[in-house]
């Protein structure tokens, strides 16, 4: 039995040392593949070491390399500093040498502006100089020019009224040229007389017995209505060249003083002796004026609705449409004249005074601007202007700011002014139609017409190309006043052209030639 035991022992322990072999064996199996496994693991390492290692040496080459190429770019960045250096310096020499060549140009250029300055200045002043000189002497040619229009006229008159009529036609055309090429006055007294002598522009006709008093043409028309203090009527009209008086009422008891033709073809005259008279269509209505002394005057009123009679002592006021009185005033003092301003009705008493008629019951009063009887007033909406004229023959020229101008040129008592833009035209008993300029302040009259008989009125055309006259004498007076159809009518006259030797003689040597008949 302790045999099997020992056996059995034995057994077990081979078993165990078998079983311990076995372990052991495992043990040292996987200890050798571990081993080899980490052998294999350092191989590996060591490869990559190497690989590393070759790297890292490729890098550090490649450092040294790129170290090498970064010297030598430090190196050239320096050498190229030193050239950018050198090359600064030398751009800043060739910029100073450039700020020095262009303050130079600088200057040079604006010692050139100033040089072209002062050329250009003195260029304008001798062209200033120049166009001076040539003024001068334009206006020298001008005034000689007009002067020489003057002196023509002046001897056109003379040698037209002594008989040579186609000389003193030539010359007076000649004077017009002159004069209206340069700018003068063709109304000036030594060329306007001329003017119309040579035109031949007046014509005449004895239409009433007795003296004509007032002249008016009816609103927009060719007739012309007259009244005379014989107590005559009459309206005349050219046709064909001719003129046609017709008589609308004739009455020596009658003694008529104004005459006012309406705009419904009415024709109105006051006598003196207290009566109205209207004629139409043939047909003549006489309306006695009663309350009245001495009617002298009428001016319409209202928007020619009314007309205002005026008597020495008191107005009275008719209806147009019935032909009826339809107030009488008597007034306080005596009415020397009667005019309108503002187309308002104006009075002027003895007493200094002249009196705005709005209505019979609206009469406002002032102090006269001048002294003395007012014998004829006009007034100029355009200008502002005011004449008064006197019966001494001296006319009083108002302007705006109040100044007062004395006008002498008539020497009898004024009869009528009438304004036509700048030029005022007077007519007095001494027979002399005279014009002024109310802007040449030598106020020096221009002569129309002088008549042997007393001028008692005018009027103007609608075109205002004829002034007509009414005389004493019973007699009418047409007279051009148009410089266009003076101009024509010489135009038309002149024939021929001066001759050389003419023009010497009368226009002169120094004066160049020139026609006159185209």
């Amino acid at each position: 039995m302790s045999k099997n035991y020992i056996i059995g022992g034995l057994g077990v322990l081979l078993l165990l040392m078998a079983g311990l072999t076995f372990v052991m064996r495992n043990r040292y199996l996987d200890r050798l593949s571990e081993m080899e496994a980490r052998m294999g693991e350092l191989t590996e390492q060591e490869k990559q070491s190497a690989i590393d290692r070759r790297v890292s040496r490729q890098m550090e080459e490649i450092a040294y390399s790129q170290q090498e190429l970064s010297e030598e770019r430090s190196r050239e960045a320096i050498r190229q500093k030193l050239i950018a250096q050198k090359m600064t310096l030398r751009s800043e020499a060739e910029r100073g040498r450039a700020l020095e060549a262009q303050a130079h140009a600088e200057k040079s250029a604006q010692e050139a502006l100033a040089s072209y300055n002062m050329a250009e200045q003195q260029r304008k002043e001798a062209d200033t100089q120049r166009q001076q000189a040539e003024r001068a002497k334009r206006v020298a040619d001008t005034l000689n020019y007009i002067s020489l229009g003057r002196t023509l006229g002046s001897l056109s008159y003379s040698i037209y009224r002594a008989g040579d009529r186609e000389i003193g036609n030539m010359l007076a055309y000649t004077s017009y040229l002159y004069t209206m090429e340069n700018g003068g006055n063709l109304y000036s007294s030594s060329i306007f007389p001329a003017l119309t002598q040579s035109a031949g522009g007046t014509q005449d006709w004895n239409v009433h017995s007795g003296t004509i008093s007032t002249l008016e043409f009816f609103p927009n028309s060719n007739r012309l209505l007259s009244v005379s203090l014989y107590g005559e009527m009459k309206t005349h009209e050219l046709i064909n060249g001719g003129l046609q008086t017709k008589t609308l009422f004739s009455n020596k008891a009658f003694c008529f003083r104004d005459v006012y033709a309406s705009n419904t073809g009415k024709a109105y005259t006051v006598s003196h002796t207290g009566y109205l008279v209207v004629a139409r269509n043939g047909k003549t209505n006489v309306i006695p004026l009663n309350n009245m002394t001495k009617p002298f005057r009428m001016e319409p009123m209202n928007d020619d609705r009314q007309l205002l009679i005026v008597g020495e002592r008191s107005i009275a006021v008719l209806d147009i449409a019935t032909d009826k009185v339809m107030v009488t005033r008597q007034l306080g003092y005596n009415i020397q004249n009667c005019s309108r301003i503002d187309n308002k009705p104006l009075l002027f008493d003895d007493k200094g005074c002249m009196h705005r008629v709005i209505s019979a019951d609206n009469i406002t009063t002032e102090k006269m601007p001048v002294k003395g009887t007012v014998t004829a007033y006009a007034w100029s909406r355009n200008e502002n202007l005011s004449a008064y004229g006197m019966k001494d023959g001296t006319i009083y020229l108002l302007d705006r700011k109040g100044k007062v101008s004395k006008l002498m040129g008539h020497l009898s008592q004024v009869t009528r002014l009438k304004f036509v833009g700048k030029r005022l035209y007077s007519s007095s008993l001494d027979g002399k139609l005279l014009f002024w300029m109310t802007d040449d302040y030598s106020h020096k009259p221009i002569t129309l017409l002088q008549s042997g008989s007393w001028l008692t009125d005018f009027t103007l055309d609608g075109k205002k190309n004829y002034i007509w006259t009414g005389e004493q004498n019973g007699k009418l007076t047409r007279y051009l006043i148009s410089l266009p159809m003076i101009a024509q009518r010489l135009k038309d006259k002149v024939k021929r052209n001066f001759t050389q030797e003419e023009w010497n003689h009368y226009v002169g040597k120094g004066i160049p030639y020139r026609r006159i008949d185209n």
